[in-house]
């Protein structure tokens, strides 16, 4: 499995504009949009002002699956502030920190 990191920050004059985005993340459209770009996971968690944003996908060997979905409109938006981003084992940490994620989805096995 591959895994990469988005970790950033919610500019502060956009927190409305942020929930929404947050809102729609966990709808059928999203879902949609995290199968067609054939990752198996996503997870967003917010701590402190910090997102950290946690996509996974099959690993092939081909880097495509991960740049298709960076380059995927929208899913990064203007308003977050990116800072850097990381592989596995900077998404354990985030994982392990005991946070709740604020969106959550992972591809159902029958999908796989």
């Amino acid at each position: 499995m591959d895994t990469r990191v988005w970790i950033g920050r919610v500019r502060s004059d956009s927190m409305a504009e942020h929930e929404q985005f947050i809102a729609w993340l966990g709808t059928d459209e999203a879902r949609e949009v995290y199968r067609r770009r054939r990752l198996v996971e996503y997870a967003l968690y917010e701590r402190n002002g910090q997102l950290s944003v946690i996509f996974r996908a099959p690993h092939t060997g081909d880097p495509r699956i991960m740049i298709d979905f960076l380059r995927y409109p929208g899913m990064w938006p203007q308003f977050w502030e990116f800072e850097r981003a990381g592989g596995a084992a900077e998404a354990e940490l985030v994982e392990a920190d005991g946070s709740a994620a604020r969106v959550s989805w992972r591809r159902p096995l029958e999908e796989s």
